[in-house]
């Protein structure tokens, strides 16, 4: 095994844990390529929508599709087709937990690694056996259950290890964040960032999680005797906290992301999360700061906090009603952290916040440091109240909307986006008119419409009477991103003739890569196109002045260019 390629579907999750497993390849010695090539070859899956899995089917089909024999590998013949000397297919993410079988059942696949199996181990282990050709005796030998496919040579089998875009490690879009989940009773009382539990892979003992059971009021609860039993089930808590935390600079992003929580069980109804991701999970704050210095240092100026529910940073559960709300917002102490110890950091960016989130504790916080922008991604899904009890959300239109105020309180002109799903089952006109009203009153500048999706296995797929019809959902998507293109207009038209840093991103098109044009995103995440004279490079800050605005492009000068 000398090289290897990685394509990623889905959020900035995904995104961030390609990056590991690309550091973790690279650590034994893989050279990366252009996707989708190399020796090993990883499809990154994404199981978010009907969609989604649909097009992680497609990408794996494609990628397999294209193994072929490598004769300078180990100085094979033009005619070797050995296992040695063929290249591999590995599925990995969303879409391969949740329909493992299917993944392991795609011609060319020669391992599936789920979210339940401890991910770098077993990335480890079949390089292994990939490198030392071993037999189909030794193969099952190492592992004990082992899949099979009749396309499958019995000399050739490597087992399937557990229960959106092509391209090296491309993701969805930057504004799209998915919330979902983990089942409730694999919840654990020791997820603390600062306290042990479950950090990086390693596993407190039952004194220090009896302990902070106590500390939570659990210590006389049912559950404690299956937390503890949950915390002595090593393999079944690694998942991909056992990847390796990241120093290098991210394949194809000007801004880093910083994954420091996994894990939810607040169970929207329209999700399938919780059963792929089983348990919350949080960083410690020391970690986190040193991967960002680390970040910084390869040259990242700009960090994004993410994970799967990031709110529920150092709590062991995404439940409002269960969590600790006496003691200081945990995710509070994490930024402070990120602003105070990271040198050299000049913007951080949080991926999402819920009205939960977004305490007073923490907005004091977040205005006290200046890397923090103003940026802030709200995930509304639903401005109807009926909605929303329907999608098992965890608050109410009223609670949302005084968010929107806390926020336009706090800070400058902050710029809002949102995620909103049209035609959720039971969504009338009447409804989404509520929806409609909450967009109107946060001025969104950006809104991530999608249609719903019954995913299989989810509670909300159950619900096929009250599905809305298909042009009926188009034509809300389409009134909700005219509404907020509006709301853009109208809130960058206020910075013309001010100044704002631009982080400068990857040419987009012919007209920038064979002409001075160039664009960066600001602060306040709207895009900036500009030219120069001089050589920009990517990844350069920039300060330029806005001087003019279309309904959908900011132009601007450099400032003392």
């Amino acid at each position: 095994m000398r090289t290897f390629s990685i394509q990623t579907l889905g959020c900035k999750v995904n995104q961030y844990e390609s990056e590991q497993i690309a550091s973790l390849l690279r650590s034994r010695g893989l050279v990366e390529v252009a996707s989708p090539g190399g020796d090993v070859r990883v499809v990154n899956t994404c199981s978010v929508t009907v969609q989604a899995a649909s097009k992680s089917r497609q990408t794996i089909r494609r990628t397999a599709g294209r193994t072929v024999s490598l004769p300078m590998l180990r100085g094979a013949s033009p005619s070797d087709t050995s296992p040695k000397s063929r290249s591999r297919t590995i599925a990995t993410g969303c879409w391969a937990t949740s329909d493992r079988s299917q993944a392991a059942a795609l011609v060319g696949v020669d391992a599936v690694i789920t979210h339940h199996d401890d991910v770098a181990a077993e990335l480890d282990r079949l390089l292994t056996i990939w490198e030392n050709r071993p037999t189909a005796h030794s193969s099952s030998n190492t592992f004990a259950n082992a899949n099979t496919t009749p396309q499958k040579a019995a000399s050739d089998v490597v087992p399937g290890c557990g229960a959106e875009s092509d391209g090296p490690r491309s993701g969805a879009d930057e504004g799209w964040m998915k919330k979902a989940g983990t089942l409730a009773a694999d919840l654990v009382a020791t997820n603390k960032p600062r306290d042990g539990g479950v950090v990086n892979g390693k596993v407190a003992g039952p004194s220090v999680i009896l302990s902070e059971a106590k500390d939570l009021g659990l210590a006389n609860s049912v559950r404690v005797p299956e937390i503890l039993r949950f915390a002595q089930d090593d393999k079944r808590r690694k998942g991909t906290t056992s990847l390796p935390l990241l120093g290098e600079r991210q394949t194809g992003h000007q801004r880093a992301f910083l994954k420091v929580q996994d894990g939810c069980d607040a169970h929207c109804t329209y999700c399938i999360i919780p059963k792929l991701r089983p348990r919350v999970w949080s960083k410690t704050v020391d970690d986190a700061v040193g991967e960002a210095t680390r970040l910084v240092a390869s040259g990242h100026v700009e960090l994004v906090l993410t994970g799967i529910f990031l709110g529920a940073y150092g709590q062991p559960t995404a439940l409002r009603r269960r969590q600790d709300q006496a003691r200081r917002a945990p995710i509070a102490a994490l930024i402070d952290g990120l602003c105070t110890r990271v040198p050299g950091l000049r913007r951080l960016r949080l991926s999402s916040l819920e009205p939960g989130d977004l305490t007073p504790d923490l907005i004091a916080v977040l205005k006290s440091h200046a890397q923090v922008v103003p940026h802030f991604h709200l995930p509304l899904q639903s401005g109807s109240d009926f909605i929303l009890r329907r999608m098992n959300r965890q608050y109410t239109r009223d609670d949302f909307l005084r968010m929107v105020e806390q926020v336009y309180a706090a800070f400058d002109r902050p710029a809002l986006t949102t995620d909103v799903i049209a035609g959720f089952p039971g969504e009338t006109d009447a409804e989404f008119e509520r929806t409609i009203e909450v967009v109107d009153a946060a001025r969104f500048i950006h809104v991530h419409a999608f249609s719903f999706s019954p995913r299989p296995g989810t509670a909300a797929a159950r619900w096929s009477s009250d599905f809305v019809r298909g042009p009926v959902v188009n034509d809300r998507i389409d009134a909700l991103r005219a509404r907020a293109e509006l709301h853009s207009f109208e809130f960058r038209k206020a910075f013309v003739g001010e100044e704002v840093e631009l982080l400068v991103e990857r040419a987009s098109d012919e007209d920038e890569v064979s002409g001075r044009v160039r664009h960066g995103r600001c602060e306040r995440y709207f895009s900036v196109f500009f030219e120069s004279d001089r050589v920009i490079r990517d990844g350069e800050t920039v300060r330029v002045r806005v001087d003019r605005v279309t309904l959908h492009r900011t132009m601007g000068v450099v400032v003392g260019d």
